[in-house]
């Protein structure tokens, strides 16, 4: 009975060491990943009206979203997109959708950006307004603030990749390199690639750690958390079932 008591104990303690480790992966990439995109109506700058699903559906998308008020990160979050995606030689459909996610801009406004990037001719690139946005935004794990002092939103520079199927396979945050936007690329066209965590202070705890240089996994200090209890529980059975045999024989 004695066994069976430490038996338990030792489950419910690496029980609760691995929800811990699960836990601190929580990062704002995964929000909402391989849950599907909320299919907002959308009206694109040529008057056509669509969505995002029937998009995906001939296309896979990489949406960004934007608002063309920005002051801050969203021209270069789109200059960078523009100049680091790689369409020549490219066989991996996808599409750029570039929404914004502010109730003011008009079809005008998403016009004027389109131009003031040089997009026009480039068939690959859609601008468009939706009347969803709260629920587009919320489904992509995406929370603008509104400051109404400076009339600005603080909000991360986000692009998230829609497979065909309508479903968020990556999401990317922040100005990323090309091999990260290939990655992606890959994720929406339903090809494996590896993924790892970005370095920072919670990565001390992960599992495993991804070295990107070699592609290898190294066990991590979160993997010896879970697998601590259980060695100790099995020491201590293993000592109270000499002491147990030892008290027999005498």
């Amino acid at each position: 009975m004695c066994k069976d008591f430490i038996l338990s104990i030792c489950i419910i303690v690496c029980s609760q060491s691995l929800v811990y480790c699960q836990s601190s992966a929580g990062w704002k990439e995964e929000v909402n990943v391989y849950n599907k995109i909320y299919d907002a109506p959308i009206t694109m700058v040529s008057g056509k009206k669509t969505s995002i699903n029937t998009l995906a559906e001939t296309k896979p998308l990489i949406i960004a979203l934007v608002f063309t008020r920005c002051y801050g990160i969203c021209t270069p979050l789109l200059l960078q997109l523009k100049e680091s995606l790689p369409y020549k030689h490219d066989e991996r459909k996808y599409e750029v959708l570039v929404v914004s996610f502010d109730s003011r801009d008009k079809l005008k406004d998403m016009q004027r950006l389109r131009n003031q990037l040089q997009l026009n001719a480039n068939s690959n690139w859609k601008f468009a307004i939706t009347d969803s946005i709260s629920r587009l935004v919320a489904s992509v794990g995406f929370n603008p603030v509104w400051h109404e002092k400076i009339k600005q939103f603080e909000h991360d520079a986000l692009l998230v990749g829609v497979n065909s199927q309508g479903y968020i396979s990556k999401k990317l945050i922040g100005l990323r390199s090309e091999n990260d936007l290939s990655m992606m690329i890959s994720s929406i066209n339903n090809i494996f690639t590896p993924t790892y965590r970005l370095p920072g202070k919670s990565a001390m705890l992960s599992c495993f750690n991804y070295n990107p240089v070699t592609g290898k996994n190294t066990p991590g200090i979160g993997l010896l958390l879970i697998a601590l209890p259980a060695i100790l529980s099995m020491l201590v059975l293993i000592v109270i079932n000499k002491l147990v045999h030892r008290k027999e024989e005498i």
